[in-house]
C-alpha cells in the first residue's frame, strides 16, 4: 500500500465519523479529553505517533496482532494500540530505542495522583504483548498492533472506564478495520482473546487464535507468539 493509502486512514481513523455514540467512545486521535489529556493538542500528537508507527512498518510487517478494542491506559494517551505510554517513555529516558518509530515520542497524559501515572500511563497487557514478541525474536517493525474496533469504548460519563464495544458498534467500525488489513495484505493475523476472536469471525475476517494476556493468559499468549515465529520460519525455509 502507498503512503497516500496510509494518509486516508490515519484521516478516517482521526475523523471518528463512523463513531455511534460519543458520549461513549472515544477518539484519541480526534478527541481531547481536557481533565486527563496534557494539552489540547494531545489528539493532534496521538495521530502523529500513528502515521509515524504504521509508516515504519510499511512493506516490513510480517504479521498482524489484532486485539479487540483499545483501553484508557492504552491507545487511548499512546496513540498506538496495545502500546504503554510509561514503556516508550522509560525507553525514550533511557536512550534506548523504543521501537515504535524512530524520533521523538510525546506524552499526552496529564500527571495525576488519581492515576499513579507519574512516569506516563502503564497498560500492562501491552507491556506482555511487546515482550513477548522481542523475546520470540520479533523485532518491533516486523509486527504490527491494531484493534478490531478502533476506538476506546468506555461508560458514558466515566471516560476513563473499559467496556466490551456492542455488536453495533463492531458492524459500524468494520469499514475502519478493512482499511487497515487493506494497508498490510496478505499478512497473518493473530486474534487476540476469545471476543475478538468471535468478532472477527462473525465479520468473515480469518485469523489465528491467540489468549488474552491478561488474567493468567501471558504464558498461554506467548506459547502462541512462539508457535506463530515457527510457522513462519519454518514456511520461509
Amino acid at each position: 500500500m502507498s503512503a497516500n493509502d496510509l494518509d486516508s486512514f490515519v484521516t478516517a481513523v482521526a475523523a471518528g465519523d463512523r463513531i455511534p455514540d460519543h458520549g461513549t467512545m472515544f477518539n484519541p486521535w480526534g478527541d481531547h479529553d481536557p481533565v486527563h489529556d496534557l494539552s489540547p493538542d494531545a489528539p493532534r500528537i496521538r495521530a502523529e505517533h500513528l502515521h509515524r508507527y504504521l509508516a515504519a512498518r510499511l512493506g516490513r510487517a510480517r504479521v498482524l496482532l489484532i486485539a479487540e478494542a483499545p483501553s484508557y491506559s492504552g491507545a487511548k494517551f499512546s496513540g498506538m494500540a496495545m502500546t504503554s505510554e510509561r514503556d516508550v517513555l522509560a525507553a525514550q529516558s533511557a536512550g534506548r530505542d523504543h521501537g515504535c518509530f524512530d524520533g521523538h515520542f510525546r506524552r499526552t497524559s496529564r500527571e495525576l495522583p488519581q492515576l499513579k501515572n507519574r512516569d506516563g500511563m502503564l497498560e500492562r497487557t501491552a507491556s506482555i504483548v511487546w515482550g513477548a514478541m522481542a523475546a520470540h525474536g520479533w523485532a518491533a517493525t516486523d509486527f504490527v498492533l491494531w484493534n478490531a474496533v478502533a476506538y476506546h469504548p468506555h461508560a458514558a460519563g466515566q471516560p476513563l472506564t473499559n467496556r466490551a464495544p456492542t455488536t453495533a458498534e463492531r458492524r459500524a467500525l468494520r469499514p475502519l478495520l478493512e482499511q487497515f488489513l487493506a494497508l498490510y495484505p496478505g499478512l497473518p493475523r493473530l486474534a487476540i482473546g476469545r471476543i475478538c476472536q468471535q468478532s472477527l469471525a462473525d465479520m468473515g475476517i480469518d485469523a489465528l487464535p491467540a489468549r488474552h494476556p491478561s488474567y493468567g493468559g501471558a504464558p498461554e499468549f506467548r506459547a502462541a507468539v512462539a508457535a506463530l515465529r515457527d510457522r513462519l520460519t519454518a514456511g520461509a525455509a
